[in-house]
């Protein structure tokens, strides 16, 4: 990320130092094909990893995009993780993390294991029913 911004950081210069003018482009968010971190641009640090409360209240279920899928003690990528192992899970119910990134509360069909798992890592967005 530093050697990016660095270049576009000398591209603006020699574009002003040439008389022109500088337009940026914001880059998009980058979305996790299922290691199960949200956006790169999530802040991390200091979010507490047990502070978002569930409850199993969506009869629903889905998929994670990956069995590498990672679910997190909490709804915050630097909460400790475990990989799904098996695609089909059920909902619980979702909450957006301090960052507004949506989580969903799963329990892994084939494991009974349960946790939080990105919604960008569920083949349809996750849970409907908000904790």
């Amino acid at each position: 990320m530093r050697t990016r911004t660095w270049f576009a950081g000398l591209a603006a210069g020699a574009a002003l130092l040439a008389g022109g003018s500088v337009t940026t482009a914001q880059a998009a968010p980058s979305v996790d094909t299922g290691g199960g971190e949200p956006p790169n641009w999530t802040p991390s640090g200091t979010q507490s990893c047990s502070s978002h409360s569930h409850r199993d209240i969506d009869p629903g279920g889905g998929q994670t995009v990956s069995t590498q899928t990672l679910r997190r003690s909490g709804p915050h990528n630097t909460c400790g993780s475990n990989q799904v192992h098996s695609t089909a899970v059920d909902y619980h119910c979702y909450t957006y993390n301090e960052s507004n990134n949506g989580w969903t509360y799963v329990t892994v069909r084939a494991t009974g294991a349960q946790g939080w798992v990105y919604d960008g890592n569920l083949t349809n967005g996750g849970s409907n029913e908000r904790c």
